[in-house]
């Protein structure tokens, strides 16, 4: 399964911002991915969070969930 293509933009920005591995994340959360990608995904911040990721992380509602992936 490819899921680069179904994370949303601002989720995959800020994974790649924070350099954590999107499959490997898959593999061993799969059910704190999908939570994460539908908060993102209905995040009133959606449509901002993508240009200016390093500020937004502070404000995400993802945030507690990526820093257990980043200590990982």
């Amino acid at each position: 399964m490819d899921t680069q293509h179904t994370v949303p933009l601002p989720l995959r920005r800020m994974f790649e911002h924070l350099d954590v591995n999107i499959e490997h994340s898959f593999q061993r959360m799969p059910n704190q991915m999908k939570n994460a990608m539908h908060t993102c995904e209905v995040c009133d911040k959606f449509c901002r969070c993508d240009y200016d990721t390093e500020s937004r992380y502070f404000r995400c509602p993802n945030r507690d969930f990526l820093d257990i992936l980043e200590e990982t």
